[in-house]
């Protein structure tokens, strides 16, 4: 596929390893965030929590790997796209 066809969300992936996405259906938003490194392997926080009103956020750490599926699998289910920082 030429580039120029390409969706934006594969053109310019999240920059320093940040990402967010929000789902309006399930009035979610979810962030990535890069976590300090070990000697063994790299990990992202993945936070999510209610996109209004108050709500306890939910905060997993995952392999990079495992974030990296989790976020590809997130934006090909319905519901979830790629939005700017919500808090």
């Amino acid at each position: 596929m030429p580039s120029k066809d390409r969706p934006l969300v594969d053109r310019h992936p999240p920059k320093a390893g940040v990402g967010w996405l929000v789902n309006t259906q399930e009035q979610k938003v979810c962030s990535f965030t890069n976590a300090n490194p070990t000697a063994h392997a790299q990990w992202v926080v993945v936070e999510s929590r209610p996109l209004r009103g108050s709500g306890q956020p939910v905060v997993r750490r995952m392999l990079r790997h495992n974030a990296i599926e989790a976020w590809e699998t997130m934006l090909k289910t319905g519901g979830w796209k790629r939005c700017q920082p919500k808090w």
